[in-house]
């Protein structure tokens, strides 16, 4: 759930009576100021509790604020019920007390009169443990972790800083802006700052290592786990050699990831597995596609899973895949699978491994997290049936041994990763001569060649490389049934991971054309494609398509450019929850005015405030009396407050334009 969600969750549970809610999290000053701002929307006056500075505000002789602040925690439940009604109390750090009986018996005796006074306890902690005795009067509530939309602001700030500091800003493209964020998603708003000034702070430029770095940050969060190892983003997909045909195919899987496609209603790939010849390229791609997507890599051993308690495996898959889901979005990579599952085929002989794949399978079925899932396998005949249905993965790829063109690029990479120019070596010979190598092989020979020449005191040459090719008896010769065989196997089954010679002529066709076409200056897709997403019933998206392109929008340009597509004019307007009488718009249809609350609630769209004037040029006011600034109290009858939407956040943060709320008013 998204901070705005579970916000609206625990209005609705406030404003119901509950009376005890314990709020799991480690960022306890994000939160307070979240409770805070929901107390005032709901006008409920916030009282925040800690050990060391007591009850703030006190509990003085009719005046609060004057009296001792009752650091005692059952001194201060003693003092709760001599407060006002409708009051939220947040107490920070709790949870060591639950194992004090006194403690536990003065909350049952308060849960009647809470219900009774409005009054609410908010325990904010790292635990969500919970009494046995108060399990039916308390709720657990998981507090989330800081969305794309509010890290977005931390980036914001970052940013701003850095360009304060060195006179000059970072150009940071949106598609750059993703990134970032997504790079830092599933840490705390202060780990995600640190971790952004130190990757950006003195550079001029953003640049792949930008986002290992980032990437980097999340290695903690699997240290001190035996199941699960953290990869370093360090081989790219242009250190793969060949594969165009799996490479074209996650690098279009990488757009998926991204918010436009979210707004769209694209669903997150879920993975890949990789079958094929040893040493041709799986595992490495694995890793490149992890810094594709910038995401962390995560490697599973499923046999460190197997335990022989009862249970404990089990219980391991469950703690990998639940940290897995917080870790997100990320690339779990899965080497060897056919060895790890060894057994799950055997008709009765191995339960537990039937068990933890069935639990796997679940997962991958079930998981909303942005987990993108690789598995690379070298044999068919121990995996399950059931791993290789469709929607387990998005595609199932054979990585065969290289062609032609294949080794010769691979030679040219493993050459100028040592440093030697490739332009230097006859790359055609040796790619001829090493048909049935697989790119392992290629690399070895290289290596070899070079410990050769260096041996016999002189620079690698053509013919140390041919040698020590001659010296080399290749995968495909010793195992030669067993390739065909897995080949036999994969052609009807499998997606090749290479385009043939057909078809890389038909793309290099279309990729001059499309040079051709851009030479000419032929128009590119043009400013109405949130129409074509409007047409086609993608209202959310053309929307902040809309917005993304023409910036800074009034709520009368968008009723009158969606009009076309549905009903935009009708009886609701838009305010602030923070203050119903501070209006944003009137006029709106109930499905557009759904959609622009879920889209600033959801903070795919932001609210700004803009000059009255903006909308006094085109004709569209309203009557009540306009007014420039926030008022610093409630207002006693409705206003106006001129604003417009943008897709970027305000540089000095949401505040209370942040949620807003609809509400049925007649016209002035």
């Amino acid at each position: 759930m998204s901070t705005s969600e579970v916000l609206d969750q625990l209005r609705s549970q406030i404003l119901s009576g509950y009376t005890l809610l314990v709020l799991k999290t480690w960022e306890e000053e994000r939160w307070q100021r979240a409770v805070a701002e929901l107390a005032a929307e709901i006008d409920r006056d916030l009282v925040v509790w800690t050990a060391t500075a007591g009850a703030q505000p006190a509990l003085g002789s009719g005046n609060e604020g004057n009296g001792a602040a009752a650091h005692s925690p059952l001194e201060f439940l003693a003092r709760i019920a001599d407060y006002p009604p409708d009051r939220l109390f947040l107490l920070k750090d709790f949870h060591p007390y639950w194992s004090r009986p006194e403690i536990v018996r003065k909350l049952r005796d308060l849960v009647p009169r809470l219900a009774e006074e409005h009054k609410t306890l908010l325990v904010l902690g790292p635990s969500d443990e919970i009494p046995l005795e108060l399990r039916k009067e308390a709720v657990a509530v998981e507090l989330p972790l800081p969305g794309l939309q509010e890290l977005q602001e931390e980036l914001s700030s970052v940013l701003s800083e850095q360009a304060a500091l060195r006179g000059t800003p970072l150009d940071v493209d949106p598609g750059t802006e993703e990134k970032l964020l997504k790079a830092v998603l599933g840490l705390t708003e202060r780990e995600a700052r640190k971790a952004l000034v130190r990757a950006l702070s003195g550079r001029d430029e953003i640049d792949e290592d930008v986002f290992g770095q980032l990437v980097s940050e999340k290695r903690r969060m699997v240290q001190g786990s035996d199941l699960l190892e953290f990869y370093d983003l360090e081989e790219g997909v242009d250190e793969v050699g060949g594969l165009d045909g799996l490479k074209d195919w996650l690098r279009q899987r990488s757009e998926a990831f991204t918010e436009r496609a979210r707004e769209q209603g694209i669903p997150a790939p879920r993975g890949a597995m990789l079958l094929g010849v040893q040493g041709c390229g799986k595992s490495l791609t694995a890793r490149a596609t992890a810094r594709l997507l910038s995401f962390p890599l995560v490697r599973l051993d499923v046999s460190r899973l197997l335990s022989g308690d009862q249970g404990a495996s089990e219980r391991n898959m469950r703690d990998v895949l639940r940290l897995m889901e917080t870790i997100a979005p990320a690339v779990l990579w899965l080497d060897e699978i056919e060895k790890g599952f060894a057994g799950a085929t055997d008709a009765g002989q191995n339960a537990t491994m039937k068990r933890l794949i069935g639990q796997f399978l679940t997962w991958m079925e079930e998981r909303r997290a942005a987990v993108f899932v690789i598995a690379t396998a070298n044999a068919i005949a121990e995996l399950p049936p059931e791993l290789l249905r469709r929607g387990r993965f998005d595609e199932l790829f054979f990585v065969d041994l290289p062609n032609y063109h294949e080794r010769r690029q691979i030679f040219e990479i493993h050459l100028r990763k040592r440093g030697w120019k490739p332009e230097k070596y006859d790359l055609e010979e040796l790619a001829s001569i090493t048909e049935g190598f697989s790119g392992a092989e290629i690399e070895q020979i290289v290596i070899a060649a070079m410990i050769d020449s260096y041996g016999k005191g002189h620079l690698l040459s053509q013919e140390d490389l041919k040698h020590a090719r001659e010296d080399s008896v290749p995968l495909s010769v010793t195992m030669e049934e067993k390739i065909f065989e897995l080949r036999e196997w994969a052609r009807p089954r499998c997606r090749p991971a290479t385009y043939d010679s057909r078809v890389m002529q038909m793309l290099e066709e279309e990729e001059r054309q499309g040079e051709a076409i851009d030479e000419a200056g032929e128009e590119r897709p043009d400013d109405r494609e949130w129409a074509a997403l409007a047409e086609h019933g993608q209202l959310s998206a053309a929307v902040v398509e809309y917005v993304r392109r023409r910036d800074r929008v009034t709520f009368p340009e968008l009723q009158e450019a969606f009009a076309e597509f549905l009903e935009t004019t009708g009886d609701i307007g838009l305010a602030l929850k923070t203050d119903p009488n501070i209006v944003l718009w009137l006029g709106l249809s109930p499905e557009f005015s759904e959609t622009l609350s879920k889209l600033i609630s959801g903070k795919r769209l932001y609210v700004h405030r803009t000059d009255v004037s903006r909308y006094q040029s085109n004709g569209r006011t309203l009557r009540l009396a306009p007014i420039e600034e926030l008022p610093e109290g409630r207002l006693k009858r409705p206003a106006w407050l001129p604003t417009c939407l943008r897709d970027l956040p305000p540089e000095e943060g949401s505040g209370p334009f942040a949620r807003v709320t609809r509400m049925k008013l007649s016209k002035p």
